[in-house]
């Protein structure tokens, strides 16, 4: 007579596995969106020496100037002119595209890169984080199903009067259950992880986390 065993309920996680993002896209859409390097760019572009028209209008004045007295100019047929002692001319403030000014622009550029390196290097760790939280997700998957399968082994055994105890199915129905906690564990890591990285694209954040979910095309 087979003994009637306790089976231990086991809670049904649906598959969360790894997203199916590439790194490459995701860099792309924060160096477009970051609102730091956003704000570098916007300065850099007001260091930029600026083209010839624009500098003429930025740089260049019309002035006029005048003084007491008068001045007197002989013509070839003895007439004599007398006109205001006034300059009219055309001043042009700084020469074109001065040292100082490529000077401030490298600086402004070169800060500009400094932050696009800073901001793509805590992105790619944070990846490396997102994927490793993946990785370990779809272990503990694989792991749940094996150790489900195997309850349903030894269930079927026991059943057969192959087994002699409920040692051994309480034993691996401990750890079913472990690794269905672990699965709830990691999938609240690898939400938590996606946020962290779609943030970086500021506003736009929304798309970037919809990318990483899979639950849309690159951005």
């Amino acid at each position: 007579m087979v003994t009637p065993l306790l089976i231990i309920p086991v809670l049904l996680l649906p598959a969360f596995g790894a997203g199916a993002w590439e790194e490459e896209p995701v860099l792309e859409f924060v160096i477009a969106y970051n609102p730091l390097i956003r704000a570098h760019q916007a300065v850099t572009r007001e260091y930029a020496p600026p083209k010839t028209g624009r500098w003429l209008l930025e740089h260049t004045t019309v002035f006029a100037r005048s003084s007491t007295g008068a001045s007197s100019t002989v013509s070839e047929d003895g007439s004599t002119t007398t006109t205001s002692p006034s300059t009219v001319g055309i001043q042009v403030t700084i020469p074109l595209a001065s040292p100082r000014e490529k000077r401030a622009f490298a600086e402004k550029a070169l800060q500009e890169v400094t932050k696009i390196d800073e901001i793509r290097r805590q992105v790619i760790a944070d990846l490396a984080q997102l994927r490793a939280h993946e990785a370990d997700l779809e272990a503990a998957q694989e792991r749940w199903r094996f150790f489900k399968q195997k309850s349903e082994w030894l269930q079927g055994r026991i059943d057969q009067g192959l087994e002699g105890g409920v040692d051994v199915l309480w034993e691996n129905s401990q750890k079913l259950n472990g690794e269905a906690a672990d699965i709830k564990r990691l999938t609240l890591l690898i939400a938590a992880q996606r946020q962290q990285v779609a943030r970086y694209a500021g506003d736009e954040w929304r798309g970037l986390l919809a990318y990483l979910e899979g639950k849309k095309a690159p951005p």
